[in-house]
């Protein structure tokens, strides 16, 4: 028998990544950022093929990842976890200025940043592992980073619909 939930005893953090494509920007909560090599600094990022975000990192090939620090807002995690850009302006009302790509650095709510140039694509079905350089980063605070059960025991949030973690426990 498969039980779901032992997936919750993996290790996660929580990081909210923006893109942009032109002018347009946008972002979004995920779960799985990972380091995979030291030289090059090399990161692995996976985002849902149903995320705006998704769309503007294949535009742009560059994404800035922000490591979210556990104090961060309940607002700020649910206009970047919950909320589609599609609808609203996700950066209109957040502290945040451009990387050396132009993707946006959140200047609230995070502990460190990176900028990382894609330099591969591994197609998961649901989801896409961007394989990225990391050509810029810088330390925000000395808080601590979000973990992920920290994000679903602490803040009492949940994966949206387009998170590999999410779980409709109702098929389970």
């Amino acid at each position: 028998m498969l039980d779901i939930t032992a997936l919750f005893k993996l290790s996660y953090g929580i990081y909210l990544i923006t893109a942009h494509d032109g002018d347009k920007n946008a972002g979004c909560l995920v779960n799985t950022v990972f380091q995979i090599t030291a030289e090059p600094v090399r990161v692995g990022v996976s985002v849902s093929k149903e995320n705006q975000t998704h769309c503007y990192i294949r535009a742009g090939g560059t994404i800035a990842v922000n490591v979210v620090d556990e104090k961060a807002a309940s607002p700020l995690l649910g206009k970047f976890g919950y909320r589609t850009g599609r609808d609203i302006d996700k950066f209109a009302e957040t502290k945040c200025h451009k990387d050396i790509h132009g993707d946006m650095y959140i200047d609230e709510g995070v502990v460190s940043q990176f900028s990382c140039k894609v330099v591969k694509e591994v197609d998961m079905d649901t989801h896409t592992i961007f394989i990225c350089d990391v050509v810029d980063s810088n330390i925000v605070c000395d808080g601590a980073p979000m973990t992920y059960n920290y994000y679903r025991e602490v803040k009492k949030l949940q994966s949206s619909k387009f998170a590999p973690t999410y779980v409709n426990l109702a098929k389970h």
